[in-house]
């Protein structure tokens, strides 16, 4: 369990808090490419507790900015996009994407105010049908992560976003997770799975590794991007799987996948202290992905906010007659069934009532983390900087071995991969 101080400095993450200017440092998955078109609506994008806009430009260019026009502070959102920039209805402020003013009809022609006027805007980076941003100071801008499914083709790959009713650390927590699902997940019956998916919207066939016995043998170690989570769970009479969760600091995820089976990345972006944007990024490595197949199985059913509609007003669409035959908790859709369990903790759990056990290693490791990191950020020290070279070479993948093995031998980490002594002011140790 944490303490209810530690509790509160890993969940708040909005301006002027420790974590919220920690993961400023850091580039964000903002909104889906097809989101925006030239000149047209703008879109509402919360993000670190900022109400932005994003709005695509008459050249194509992506703006990221303050959502309330510096003037009298209403929303841009009912604003002009044309002509290269977004102008306010109220007295036709415009500003480009940049956030420069570029047109101020309310002020003598031949005064200088314009100068003087800027609207908060945000760099945005554009690729794989995904617009980033960076939200922190300009001097300490890193590179753009590079991750492996970026360099497979459009139609290898599909991404969602959608709103989900909790702090981020509560959904990221349950993607280290290895436990929850030979249980959630778990479907009764093994069914026909379409090409690469791990599972139907039911769940997960009960022969599978991550749900035919609960991997409590698990390992955490460090690396030179955040840690490495092992599980090792039962395959056969004379076999072990051994199965890795990447955990990407600071909100990034690579859950177990094994060969054959289409990989997935997720991102965990808080919208303000009580929701995040959960981003799934499903991919397969060598010809295009069944994308119907992949939203089916997470069941994921959004109205024009990405907002569920099955949620925690319709008790997530359960089913209880659906318990006894087809699937463990009675609800469809994996993704549905993750968010039900999390949000229905609240949106900010009290971790300083939990009962931890052995099986919950990976999270208490990837708190440990978190936690040293933003308390030696305060204390002036720069946050765990990703390296490319390393990010493009990584996706989870589990391997079958021998039971005599162990996990190292099994599993062993790649040496690029390696934890490195210059982050060692960010760990409380090595594992």
């Amino acid at each position: 369990m944490l303490s209810h101080e530690d509790n509160i400095l890993l969940t708040r993450t909005g301006p002027a808090t420790p974590m919220g200017d920690m993961f400023r440092h850091y580039w964000i998955p903002c909104i889906r490419s097809e989101e925006l078109t030239a000149d047209g609506t703008p879109v509402r994008v919360k993000l670190l507790s900022e109400d932005l806009l994003a709005f695509r430009d008459s050249e194509g260019k992506v703006g990221l900015v303050d959502e309330h026009c510096p003037h009298r502070r209403t929303s841009l959102y009912y604003g002009i996009n044309a002509g290269c920039g977004l102008t306010c209805v109220y007295h036709g402020w415009k500003f480009d994407v940049h956030g420069n003013c570029v047109d101020l009809p309310s002020e003598p022609a031949e005064s200088n105010f314009k100068k003087g006027i800027h609207l908060t805007s945000y760099p945005t980076y554009e690729a794989n049908g995904i617009v980033w941003t960076y939200m922190g100071p300009a001097e300490k801008q890193p590179p753009v992560p590079d991750f492996y499914w970026m360099h497979l083709p459009e139609e290898n790959m599909i991404a969602e976003r959608v709103w989900q009713e909790c702090n981020y650390l509560q959904a990221m927590e349950n993607d280290v997770d290895y436990v929850h699902a030979a249980f959630l997940h778990k479907a009764h019956q093994k069914q026909q799975i379409k090409g690469g998916a791990l599972s139907s919207d039911l769940g997960i066939n009960p022969d599978h590794p991550l749900v035919k016995n609960p991997p409590v043998e698990q390992a955490v170690e460090s690396t030179n991007y955040g840690k490495r989570c092992i599980g090792v769970g039962k395959a056969d009479e004379v076999n072990n799987a051994f199965m890795e969760i990447h955990y990407i600091f600071p909100f990034y995820t690579y859950p177990p996948r094994f060969d054959g089976e289409d990989g997935m990345w997720h991102a965990f972006i808080p919208r303000d202290d009580y929701s995040a944007w959960s981003w799934d990024v499903q991919f397969s490595h060598h010809a295009p992905i069944d994308k119907q197949a992949q939203h089916e199985r997470r069941g994921l059913i959004l109205d024009s906010e990405l907002r569920k509609k099955r949620n925690f007003s319709n008790s997530y669409e359960q089913d209880r007659k659906l318990m006894v035959v087809d699937n463990f908790s009675g609800i469809r859709g994996i993704a549905n069934q993750d968010h039900a369990v999390t949000e229905t903790m609240g949106p900010i759990v009290d971790r300083s009532k939990e009962r931890l056990g052995t099986s919950d290693l990976p999270i208490i490791q990837m708190r440990r983390l978190l936690l040293t990191s933003v308390k030696a950020f305060q204390n002036g020290v720069e946050p765990m900087k990703l390296d490319n070279e390393s990010l493009v070479k990584l996706y989870s993948q589990g391997a079958y071995a021998a039971k005599d093995k162990g996990w190292k031998e099994a599993l062993p980490l790649k040496k690029i991969f390696a934890y490195k002594q210059a982050q060692q002011n960010h760990e409380p140790q090595k594992i």
